[in-house]
């Protein structure tokens, strides 16, 4: 039985049919009540103005164009989604996630690169955004937006609209403010205005413009960065529905008064070409969305589904954006079981020059956490927010399917593509250090029959894991990446972090690129933890460092001096070899011939030096050495025969701040107190624990343990879970008996309950055992 069915309904998605019911919700809100407090559930844990996207560089996309720049700005990718009419079970209705799951799969963006806009579509009057979409489109830099829709052509429908405009004795709009209240408190970015029905008379359609008017600017005073999206579907003074497919002379004054035009999926080049007739090229460029309904409902231009990357190439060549309306199509109409697949093929293509929306809309370069202005950290676990178990330090806590859109971290955009020769890579889901899925990448090699390995120009042996064109504000970067390798090679993984030095003096010129370097040595299967802090040389104050990308790399041993440490290389030069004080020396004289030869391994920094010399001497236990400078012997590499190599990377972070490492560096304690209390018959039970508002910020999810057990996860410091003794089917019998048997009350029922909070870098801090 799903969560949502186990908590009988007591937590609930956001919406209303009615604006009366909005009335209410404004109105009684600010009321303390037991539904309040569990409707905080659906309140955004991850702000919009926390993260950020890369402004400007090579590979990535400006949301603003850049002064100067004679480049038309890139085309910009608004994503309206419609998925079975919105808030369903087993997806997205569930805030809490769902743990179990019936098959640990639900549809999800794979490819929030590509998008600058999510719109929550359903027909409800007012659409709330689940918290897991607006946590996820924050979290990748995205804008989310719920849904204001009226439609029908009964007189209630008119009458419904009209009210929509009313005012209150001061001639304010009373659903203005209702508006403005909900999307601060729900924490989403604003509204998509679709007006698909008309006034009772013109006098009150009257009112319309001064009403979008004031709640766009009411959106803009909550934050700057809010929007006012318009729907192409009334007309005004006309006051009739009328899909003009694009601006005209009839709805330009909805086009001027909003941040931005959605315009109907049934335009053909006339459309287009009026659009920059009528608004010029900026105003195309800066606020007109495309429509493209990717059911082929309509569409003039290809028949929708995979024929959608053609009609946005149409789009992009009359410079105009688009707007792509239920891409979910991938798996609601193809089926979920091939939907990575059919899914990489709608928007990158499976393999390469394939026609897609990547072929038209360039990737945004990965978000980063801001921790204030100079400082930020990229994090991952490469967590898809669904799977068929869960992992928290590489131990295994829940060995059931589960589904939580709030859970879902960076992938690389490239992660489904096929036709790979020599690096191969997927997400397995059957390991992973934190979540439900690591990285894993395999080397395999083409041999001819005498065994010799085949090299050719299709051979792969470099992976980009993530694009960021960041800059960095401080000249030490620390890369942390924990990560699984089974084998022991004259070749070797190595992680690399491509940067460039920018010389801004009157221009900006780029004067060197430079590589952050870790080399992989084999773990023999188990979860390592390497933390490297990089120290960049920078030769006058004109100079600027900037993290352009990540990398894996499969290298044949050809730098035998710096193989076995992390270095930095700039130029095609090592400027500077790295000395880790947590990497332990050992000498393992079964890997090398000369025992007197100082040699050096990993040692993951929770790992004592006993620990580590105690394995060595275990044969399950292999190490490959760290090669000291001047070392002239050459390590015997052991390769397990009939199997590739293959590297597990369970996470990967980037921190760029002054005040790292430190104890208190994201402020994230252990929860030591619990507060608890039941509803609903007694068979729920509610958790609260205080926290600080900078540890809410560092946290990343919690983990909730009852007698010993997962039973869920929450990104708030808020939890619900059923008592399943009380909640059998004859849950009042259950009860009775427990008073019968003079324990007393089932609000007298104890239970053992643990809170680990897991941050924003993946650091877990195991809570205090507390009996509620």
């Amino acid at each position: 039985m799903a969560q949502s069915q186990l908590l009988g309904g007591a937590v609930r998605p956001v919406f209303f049919d009615k604006l009366e019911e909005l009335r209410r919700w404004h109105t009684q809100s600010a009321n303390l009540s037991r539904e309040s407090e569990l409707d905080s559930l659906n309140v955004a844990t991850e702000p919009f103005s926390s993260y950020e996207r890369a402004q400007t560089g090579s590979g990535s996309r400006s949301s603003e164009p850049v002064p100067g720049d004679k480049e038309d700005p890139p085309i910009k990718l608004m994503v309206c989604h419609d998925f079975k009419g919105g808030y369903q079970d087993y997806e997205d209705a569930q805030p809490l996630g769902y743990f179990p799951h019936p098959t640990g799969s639900r549809y999800f963006l794979q490819y929030p690169q590509l998008i600058d806009q999510f719109v929550y579509f359903s027909h409800h009057r007012v659409t709330v955004p689940p918290v897991n979409w607006i946590n996820f489109c924050h979290r990748n830099g995205i804008k989310c937006f719920g849904t204001v829709i009226f439609e029908g052509n009964a007189s209630k429908d008119f009458e419904e609209l009209d009210r929509l405009v009313s005012r209150d004795e001061k001639g304010d709009f009373v659903f203005v403010d209702a508006l403005i209240k909900l999307a601060a408190h729900y924490g989403f970015d604003g509204y998509l205005l679709n007006i698909e029905t008309t006034f009772s008379n013109t006098k009150i359609a009257a009112d319309l413009e001064p009403f979008a008017e004031q709640l766009k600017s009411g959106l803009h005073c909550l934050d700057s960065k809010n929007e006012l999206i318009w729907y192409d579907s009334y007309v005004f003074p006309a006051n009739k529905v009328s899909y003009t497919n694009g601006v005209t002379e009839s709805n330009y004054n909805f086009f001027s008064l909003s941040d931005a035009f959605f315009s109907n999926y049934w335009w053909n080049i006339k459309n287009l070409q009026e659009n920059i007739k009528n608004v010029g090229v900026l105003g195309v460029q800066k606020k007109i969305y495309v429509g493209y309904d990717v059911w082929g409902r309509g569409t003039l231009v290809g028949k929708g589904g995979f024929d959608s990357s053609l009609a946005c190439k149409m789009i992009a060549k009359f410079k105009s954006n688009v707007a792509l309306f239920a891409p979910a199509w991938t798996y609601e109409s193809l089926g979920p079981k091939d939907f990575n697949q059919n899914d990489a093929r709608f928007w990158i293509g499976l393999f390469e020059n394939e026609s897609s929306i990547s072929s038209t809309v360039p990737p945004h370069s990965s978000a980063v956490y801001k921790i204030n202005e100079s400082s930020f950290i990229f994090y991952t676990n490469f967590s898809s927010g669904e799977g068929n178990r869960f992992f928290s330090k590489g131990s295994e806590v829940y060995r059931k399917n589960w589904v939580n859109g709030s859970l879902q971290f960076d992938l690389p955009i490239d992660l489904h593509r096929k036709d790979k020769n020599g690096l191969q890579w997927a997400l397995d889901k059957s390991d992973a250090f934190h979540g439900g899925a690591c990285l894993e990448i395999k080397y395999s090699e083409i041999k001819d029959e005498n065994g010799y390995q085949i090299f050719n120009n299709q051979m792969v042996s470099d992976f980009t894991l993530f694009n960021f064109t960041k800059e960095c504000h401080f000249p030490t970067v620390n890369v942390k990446v924990t990560y699984k390798l089974n084998h022991k090679t004259k070749s070797t993984f190595k992680i690399k972090i491509k940067y460039i030095i920018e010389r801004r003096f009157r221009s900006v010129q780029t004067v060197r690129t430079g590589y952050l370097t870790i080399p992989l040595l084999s773990t023999s299967g188990k979860w390592f933890t390497v933390e490297e802090s990089f120290q960049i040389n920078l030769q006058t104050s004109h100079e600027y460092i900037v993290l352009e990308s990540a990398h894996v790399t499969y290298d044949e041993d050809r730098s035998a001096d710096s193989f076995f440490r992390s270095y930095i290389v700039e130029d095609s030069a090592i400027t500077s070899v790295i000395d880790n004080e947590e990497y332990e020396k050992l000498i393992n004289s079964e890997i090398y011939n000369d025992d007197e030869d100082e040699d050096w391994i990993l040692v993951p920094s929770d790992v004592s030096i006993s620990s580590s010399e105690s394995q060595s001497n275990d044969s399950k236990t292999q190490y490959l050495g760290r090669k000291l400078f001047g070392n002239k012997s050459t390590p015997k590499t052991r390769t397990l025969e009939g199997t590739a190599p293959l590297l597990r990377i369970g996470e990967f972070a980037i921190i760029s701040a002054n005040n790292y490492p430190s104890s208190n560096f994201l402020a994230v304690t252990s929860v030591k107190s619990i507060e608890s209390s039941r509803l609903e018959g007694d068979s729920l039970v509610l958790l609260n624990w205080q926290v600080g508002e900078g540890h809410q910020k560092g946290v990343c999810y919690y983990i909730i343990y009852v007698n010993g057990a997962v039973v869920g996860l929450s990104v708030a410091p808020k939890f619900i879970y059923q008592d399943t003794e009380l909640a059998s089917e004859n849950s009042a019998s259950a009860r009775s008996n427990y008073k019968k048997s003079g324990l007393g009350s089932s609000s007298d029922r104890k239970s053992k309950v643990r809170v680990d909070s897991v941050d924003k870098l993946g650091n877990v801090f195991t809570g205090s055992e507390v009996w509620v």
